[in-house]
């Protein structure tokens, strides 16, 4: 439903919202239209994306077609699956995304992928910024296989708007079913996002090269580029974000 973004615009005033944008919305557009397939790596997670959906908001309609992989239980959960739907859902599994890779056209060719899921979300902490990426290479393996790059996203703002209960049954319940069902809180202690700001920042596509069976090796170098990569975006961003000034980036 793109029409929606017009009427959601007075979101990006609420959280004084901006974008750093190494590839332009344009270059973007040119090269998936010329075949080049991506995967955008966004983190960290956060209890509700919210700086993605301004960056939805913000978009041109040629980049409000690409789909965003979720856990499967939330394609199935009702009312949430409908209000979220409008982002364009689809399922997180490898088989899923290496088939929207491989058969999907121009912009619906691509994908957006949250890297750190909800294993992140419980990390989240206002003296420090974790992201879970360690473990996470799958994404490499499907770009390497499928000829994709991979472009890697910061969020600035989706850890600080809403604070999150780490712990207890509620904690515990959301880890099993790869969705947030804890308790969060903003504004006043209520379910409110805080007005911080948020600050999308998109780095340059990486370049990796397409190899079909693609080795351990080959997984651990590319991965461990693009955790250079989002370092290096966090480091050289942060200081525009008043909430991440001080904060210390660990990847875990």
């Amino acid at each position: 439903m793109p029409w929606l973004a017009h009427y959601m615009k007075p979101m990006l005033d609420y959280f004084d919202y901006e974008e750093v944008l190494e590839i332009s919305n344009e270059d973007a557009i040119k090269l998936a239209n010329s075949g080049q397939k991506f995967i955008l790596a966004f983190q960290p997670h956060g209890v509700i994306s919210f700086c993605s959906f301004c960056s939805w908001i913000n978009a041109p309609p040629e980049l409000r077609c690409i789909k965003t992989a979720v856990a499967s239980v939330l394609l199935s959960t009702p009312i949430l699956k409908n209000v979220m739907g409008i982002y364009g859902l689809t399922a997180a599994s490898s088989g899923n995304i290496s088939n929207i890779l491989n058969k999907g056209v121009g912009m619906k060719g691509c994908i957006v992928i949250y890297i750190g899921g909800i294993a992140e979300l419980f990390k989240t902490c206002n003296e420090e910024e974790r992201l879970y990426l360690q473990k996470r290479k799958g994404f490499i393996k499907i770009a390497l296989r499928s000829g994709a790059d991979v472009i890697p996203v910061y969020l600035f703002g989706n850890t600080s708007v809403l604070s999150v209960l780490k712990t207890g049954f509620l904690a515990s319940l959301s880890r099993k079913m790869q969705m947030s069902v804890t308790y969060f809180w903003g504004k006043w202690f209520l379910p409110l996002p805080r007005d911080d700001k948020l600050l999308y920042v998109r780095g340059k596509p990486m370049g990796l090269p397409h190899i079909p069976d693609p080795t351990e090796d080959d997984i651990n170098k590319w991965h461990a580029k693009y955790c250079d990569e989002v370092r290096r975006l966090y480091n050289e961003n942060k200081e525009k974000v008043p909430a991440y000034k001080h904060k210390k980036l660990f990847i875990d």
